[in-house]
């Protein structure tokens, strides 16, 4: 998922004093703890007023894809309200019941390594998404329900995707299938790991400076600069003062080995 101030959809969906910003095709209008939805493929709306979803102008005839992306974006404002906040990031359980979180952006390895995780024993919280909750000391995350999702390149690593070719997406340049895993609904944030490609392995500890300006570019939501933006942002700076960040460079070598690779971390 990749976030961006955008254009305003049409002049009269523009309120007083509103901030426009865009997830995908969904351009929305925020003002103040309120905001208007606007899917541009459909036309079909979505208003968020506070922590609550209802349906505007053509939402009941949209197509069932329409619908999801409204009510995600949708959702993703309304639980800011409530000091939630949800990222662009997987996350994995690990046997103690500390969870990972893995962040960045699109084509990094975040599905493939939590998946990596789960083949090990793990839990999932997310693959594309997770919801974050800042606490007085720490953070817990929840899950945001969406299937686990591994590219069918990655059949010679694990074999067992042959067996599910049959629901690979058409659509999806990366040729994504859906893969069971079980699933965890909530775990304490252990430590944030921002992985990227890399002709070696190496997990190395990051700043508090780095971490947090790598967190908010996956957590776009707070450049919507509303009421809200001020507390999402120390709540964001909070965590990473609380949980140790790392940069993880990788290569297929994780892919077996990334839980002893954590596990040497010691949290």
């Amino acid at each position: 998922m990749s976030s961006s101030a955008a254009a305003s959809p049409p002049s009269q969906l523009t309120p007083p004093a509103a901030t426009p910003w865009r997830i995908g095709p969904v351009d929305i209008i925020a003002s103040g703890a309120n905001a208007l939805l606007h899917d541009a493929p459909s036309g079909a709306q979505l208003r968020v007023t506070g922590t609550r979803l209802s349906r505007d102008a053509h939402y009941d005839t949209a197509p069932r894809d329409a619908r999801i992306r409204l009510v995600r974006a949708g959702a993703m404002i309304a639980l800011r309200a409530r000091g939630l906040y949800q990222l662009h990031a997987s996350a994995a359980v690990d046997p103690r019941g500390i969870a990972w979180l893995f962040a960045g952006p699109s084509g990094v390895g975040k599905s493939t390594l939590a998946y990596a995780l789960a083949r090990q024993g793990w839990q999932i919280l997310g693959d594309d998404g997770v919801v974050l909750e800042p606490k007085k000391h720490g953070a817990t995350l929840h899950a945001w329900r969406e299937p686990l999702q591994v590219s069918s390149w990655l059949e010679s690593e694990f074999p067992e995707i042959s067996a599910r070719r049959h629901l690979e997406s058409t659509n999806d340049p990366r040729k994504r299938i859906p893969m069971p895993a079980d699933t965890a609904r909530h775990a304490p944030l252990g430590a944030i790991i921002f992985p990227r490609r890399a002709a070696t392995d190496a997990l190395t500890p990051m700043s508090q400076t780095m971490a947090l300006a790598e967190l908010i570019m996956q957590s776009s939501q707070v450049l919507l600069a509303d009421h809200e933006t001020p507390r999402h942002f120390a709540r964001l700076r909070d965590v990473v003062a609380m949980v140790p960040s790392f940069r993880l460079e990788h290569t297929q070598k994780q892919l077996h080995a990334i839980a002893d690779t954590l596990r040497d971390a010691k949290l």
